[in-house]
């Protein structure tokens, strides 16, 4: 449930804040990724797309896998979780543990993966939805309880709506899992809100993801709660945008002239796949733009503060 915010809009106090500063584009073909700290260093969790998803954008692989790569370097460490998709990672206490769906999208089955150095790891299957429920991106956040676990779903179970929907579970140790009921968990059945990134702060979970704008059009939202039943929509929204900022390239010398033009060319529609950390002082941001028909590209933000601070910062307490 969307918590009636007008009296907010009419009469709260709500000073200039500060902005996100889009830094361009880091990738094609790359999307739902997870920027993290690992020993000290900033790496990315990329789902490394087969060609059911990204055969528009000139992936031919058969079948997806996880990566990390260090985003200081470029290098990245060697592919595990095969025949998986849709991941998420959550570093605590010197162990990576990602979370994903098995097979190549839109599965039924989510999966733990935990490791303590990027390449040797452990797996197990965490939870399973009936045939009719479809799995999608993931998030997790620690809570004042335990951790918690966002899930994008679609398929034809009524508990979908309209898809697609975010559903909600909980773990003590981030490898044992249950659902939230999904009847009074759940957000929101009523139209596409897809892609979340979840965090907790001071009482409240934070969760950006994605809505359906009409004609073609996709944007990304933030809204609070503190009992994953019932949501504040943001004062400061959208959250993020697309706009020609994307299409400017970090490093031209990565790419060959077609890239280049492929990205300067490309129809830019939508802004998705939010996610982002804490480091040396700011929030990185990686996101996900283009035309939501396979032509998609990594892009990377920034804001001057903390996550913490940036995600209070679009609601008026």
């Amino acid at each position: 449930m969307l918590k009636d915010y007008n009296n907010d809009l009419m009469t709260a106090r709500f000073p200039r804040k500060k902005g996100i500063v889009k830094k361009g584009t880091l990738a094609i073909n790359v999307v739902e990724t997870t920027p993290v700290v690992w020993e000290g260093s900033l790496y990315r969790f990329e789902w490394v797309r087969n060609a059911q998803w990204g055969n528009k954008g000139g992936v031919e692989r058969k079948e997806g896998a996880y990566r990390f790569v260090n985003m200081e370097t470029g290098a990245a460490t060697p592919e595990f979780a095969p025949d998986h998709s849709f991941g998420c990672c959550y570093a605590e206490n010197g162990t990576m543990y990602v979370h994903g769906t098995r097979g190549p999208g839109g599965g039924n089955i989510l999966d733990v993966f935990i490791s303590k150095d990027l390449v040797t790891w452990e797996s197990r299957k965490i939870l399973e939805f009936p045939e009719d429920i479809m799995l999608f991106n993931t998030s997790v956040c620690k809570g004042p309880d335990g951790y918690i676990m966002a899930i994008e779903i679609g398929g034809e179970n009524p508990i979908v709506g309209k898809p697609f929907t975010i559903v909600f579970a909980k773990s003590s140790d981030l490898i044992n899992w249950e659902m939230l009921p999904m009847e009074k968990h759940i957000y929101a059945q009523d139209r596409y809100t897809a892609c979340p990134s979840i965090r907790y702060y001071d009482g409240y979970y934070y969760m950006v993801y994605l809505e359906s704008a009409p004609c073609h059009r996709w944007i990304t939202y933030i809204v609070r709660s503190k009992d994953l039943c019932e949501f504040e929509l943001g004062i400061k929204n959208p959250f993020m945008i697309f706009d020609d900022n994307d299409k400017t390239v970090q490093d031209p010398e990565k790419f060959t002239p077609q890239q280049l033009d492929y990205i300067e060319n490309a129809v830019d529609c939508n802004c998705s796949d939010v996610d982002f950390c804490d480091h040396n002082g700011k929030t990185v941001i990686l996101y996900s733009w283009g035309n939501q028909f396979g032509k998609e590209f990594l892009a990377e933000a920034e804001y001057d503060g903390t996550l913490e601070e940036l995600l209070k910062s679009h609601f008026a307490d």
